[in-house]
């Protein structure tokens, strides 16, 4: 519906935009210092099928990105951290019914790369998941991705199926993945301050961590997780990184 490419110095605030055929707003082409303020994105079916493919922010190739004070209603990503993104800011943004805030998907055929992304005070509501990171596996039909500083700090979850999902086996089965694991490189993830509830879809899990690998190429914190279960406490799964290093109690799936 509305893209940004190839420019820089750009601020659009105010605006509201209804049903996007798909994505909403498209940031790329090496754009920078590009601004969106005050937004309001909805996208709403008048019959059983949900609208899909609506995400609200893609944001690919491009520096010093912000977002402040966005309400998004959609069926997809709410924001999507694209490969090339670099320096983005979001502040204030509610996300409703949406796929959450993505880093993501990345590796797919090439190397991909986003970094120094920070999102703060975060409202979701009804979403498949608050937030998280997608990387497919790797292999001969993949790429590899890399992933560096990213923080989500301050997130409300609001009947989430998850509050945070990492998962390096996108869009393949697990006996791929245990023959071709992701190359990816994920550094500095910090995961702060979520509190909420989600919703009763896998409880009593809330979330979880799958490294690839475990060691440095996953390193991924945890500080101050309260996110309870739709069913009362819950639990997070994690695979190839320990509870002390994660930062939160959590168990093998």
């Amino acid at each position: 519906m509305f893209a940004v490419e190839g420019s820089t110095d750009v601020e659009v605030n105010g605006f509201l935009m209804k049903n996007a055929q798909n994505v909403f707003v498209d940031i790329g082409s090496n754009s920078e210092r590009v601004k969106f303020l005050n937004m309001d994105l909805t996208a709403i079916s008048k019959s059983s099928y949900p609208p899909k493919n609506t995400d609200g922010f893609d944001i690919g190739a491009s520096k010093y990105t912000t977002l402040s004070n966005i309400f998004i209603q959609n069926e997809d990503d709410c924001v999507a951290f694209k490969a090339g993104c670099d320096q983005v800011t979001i502040t204030d943004i509610t996300c409703q019914g949406s796929h959450g805030l993505s880093v993501g998907s990345l590796g797919k055929t090439n190397t991909d790369t986003v970094a120094n992304v920070y999102v703060r005070n975060a409202t979701m509501k009804g979403a498949t998941k608050a937030a998280g990171i997608k990387i497919y596996p790797g292999g001969p039909d993949h790429g590899t991705a890399v992933v560096r500083n990213v923080t989500w700090d301050g997130i409300i979850v609001d009947n989430c199926g998850a509050a945070f999902e990492f998962d390096a086996c996108y869009n393949e089965d697990e006996s791929y993945c245990e023959q071709h694991p992701s190359t990816a490189q994920v550094s500095e993830i910090y995961v702060k301050n979520f509190s909420g509830k989600t919703s009763t879809k896998y409880a009593p899990t809330t979330g979880h961590v799958y490294c690839p690998v475990e060691g440095k190429n996953c390193d991924v914190e945890f500080t101050n997780w309260t996110v309870k279960s739709g069913t009362g406490a819950g639990q997070f799964l994690c695979e190839n990184i320990s509870s002390d290093v994660l930062g939160i109690t959590c168990k093998a799936p």
